[in-house]
């Protein structure tokens, strides 16, 4: 009896369902092993109504430096000199001369050319100094260096260049703090032509 309660027992044993395993669970990823994710995001910062915003500022000026009177802006370069002037002094007609003008920082140039022949050139040139003692000064050093006497004929005082080139004239004078340089190919306006459109120009600058 006790043998068949045994057997019972061990059968009953044998036939129960047997417990499973745990499974295992997933390996645990390190945290070194992933890379985090960086958000990226772009900032937009908006303006409120009651923020202010800087206007823009416009560059200043420029200053004026050096002599507040210039001769272009006192007498206007087009005003030293006209065509019509030029034309006549030199005994041209008016349709076959080109008179242009041209502003510097401190001087003033009238161009004359032929109309024919653009090679046949006349010049004024008006430079204005400091002042009158500066204007002196300067036109002393030039007649220095030249070694050439002045005159009375155009100005306050005046010279012809000394240096002579083929089919060209040149003189110069002083007038107050201007000094006037006059140059000319002789086949566009003789000597006499010149001077006398030297004088017209110091007729402006009285």
């Amino acid at each position: 009896m006790i043998k068949y309660i045994a057997l019972l027992l061990i059968l009953l044993a044998a036939c129960a369902p047997q417990p499973t395993p745990p499974k295992m669970e997933e390996k645990e990823v390190l945290k070194t092993d992933v890379v985090p994710e960086v958000a990226i995001s772009e900032e937009v910062v908006e303006v409120g109504g009651d923020m202010e915003v800087p206007e823009e500022v416009p560059p200043s000026p420029l200053e004026v430096t050096g002599r507040e009177i210039e001769p272009y802006t006192q007498l206007g370069c087009e005003k030293l000199l006209t065509d019509a002037e030029f034309a006549k002094e030199c005994g041209k007609d008016i349709s076959g001369v080109v008179v242009t003008y041209r502003v510097g920082t401190h001087n003033c140039f009238v161009n004359m050319k032929d109309r024919a022949n653009e090679r046949l050139t006349a010049g004024v040139t008006l430079t204005g100094y400091k002042d009158s003692e500066t204007a002196e000064i300067e036109f002393d050093r030039r007649l220095k260096v030249l070694k050439v006497g002045a005159d009375k004929s155009i100005g306050e005082r005046a010279y012809t260049s000394p240096i002579k080139l083929v089919d060209r004239e040149e003189m110069e004078f002083l007038r107050d703090e201007f000094i006037v340089e006059g140059g000319t190919d002789t086949r566009l306006c003789s000597k006499d032509g010149l001077i006398a459109v030297m004088r017209i120009v110091d007729g402006r600058l009285s």
